[in-house]
């Protein structure tokens, strides 16, 4: 038997589990070491009035196109994808039958979903970070940050997709980037829960890929600008001032007013996405949203066959291995039109050679 001081040291020694505040406090301090004051810009506080009147667009905003779930992809393709044109897709997961639509706040519809760890930044080594997902859900409840933390998660949908959902049929023609499989392809599909208030900064998605974004809860604000807009003008960078940050809430209530003034003839997009709605974001769009609400979604890169001269101009100078396999493929296809496409990036000059 043991004694009673050993039960003691025991019951000391056991560790308790951490409160929901603790894991957070830990992960935002991993993700962000250098930021002392998470709530120093008061968007929650006194300056949550200017978060919340972002729901109207602004009328000097060009509007952005609405079709319903049951176009054809040809009709979206032709109409859409071949001349680079964003829209918001109204309908696709009730009507594609999505599982995914029983999301409807940023709370797991299922316990058994409680204990997912989920991805919520990367540490300054570019490790993840993650926590559970009721710890999160606690935490977007009752959090101040100005900008919150955001799940962004690519192995929820790796695990779930075919569960919970599908591509939409409207883009689902074809990925090309499927091709080379998904070991080689870079990151494509997230599944994101995002706090009131956290958001994206402004950026062009990856190798030349575009992109959809299915909303089942919440709102999200976006804002668009077309391909050749400078870095300059999208990102506002120019017109930052001092001490100001560069999330998504301080670019969308004091950087993008500054933009409109500044740039009045850059031509941009800005719309609120709701749910069941699908926004489709062309390759080269500069784009940023912001989470007015908790917000549930899930997003997916892809190269349709009217984006393939960009995404190839840019696999074959950034990822050239992936290249090189995603060439051969295309090539020796079934179809007729790939191998159009394989056969014009041959004519392509070779990508000079960095100079030291």
């Amino acid at each position: 038997m043991a004694s009673p001081r050993s039960v003691i040291a025991q019951a000391t020694d056991t560790k308790r589990p951490a409160t929901w505040q603790e894991t957070m406090r830990a992960a935002k301090k991993k993700h962000r070491p250098k930021l002392a004051d998470w709530s120093r810009d008061g968007f929650a506080t006194r300056r949550r009035t200017e978060v919340q009147e972002l729901d109207p667009v602004t009328t000097n905003a060009q509007p952005m196109p609405r079709v319903d779930a049951g176009i054809a992809p040809a009709a979206f393709s032709e109409r859409f994808e071949r001349h680079s044109e964003p829209c918001l897709v109204t309908g696709v997961p009730a009507r594609e039958g999505w599982a995914l639509r029983e999301w409807t706040t940023i709370e797991a519809p299922r316990r058994d979903l409680d204990r997912l760890r989920l991805k919520v930044g990367e540490d300054d080594d570019g490790k993840t970070v993650r926590v559970a997902l009721r710890d999160f859900v606690s935490y977007a409840r009752f959090n101040r940050d100005d900008s919150p933390l955001y799940v962004f998660d690519q192995g929820f949908c790796e695990k779930h997709d075919k569960d919970f959902y599908r591509v939409p049929a409207f883009c689902g023609r074809d990925d090309l980037f499927e091709l080379v499989g998904e070991k080689r392809r870079p990151p494509h599909r997230w599944f994101l829960l995002g706090p009131q208030r956290s958001g994206t900064c402004v950026h062009i998605d990856p190798l030349g890929t575009a992109a959809w974004n299915t909303l089942l809860a919440g709102r999200k604000r976006w804002v668009l600008f077309e391909p050749g807009t400078s870095k300059k003008v999208a990102t506002g960078k120019e017109l930052v001032k001092p001490g100001e940050d560069d999330e998504a809430v301080n670019y969308f209530v004091d950087i993008l007013p500054r933009i409109r003034a500044t740039y009045p003839h850059a031509r941009r997009i800005e719309c609120v996405q709701r749910p069941g709605e699908t926004l489709y974001v062309p390759a080269g769009w500069w784009h940023a949203v912001l989470n007015l609400d908790d917000t549930v979604a899930v997003t997916q890169n892809f190269v349709s066959r009217h984006a393939f001269d960009k995404a190839w101009d840019r696999t074959r100078s950034g990822r050239k291995g992936m290249a090189r396999a995603w060439l051969a493929k295309l090539s020796s296809h079934a179809d007729p039109e790939l191998r159009a496409l394989a056969a014009r990036a041959k004519l392509q000059p070779p990508v000079p050679r960095a100079t030291a």
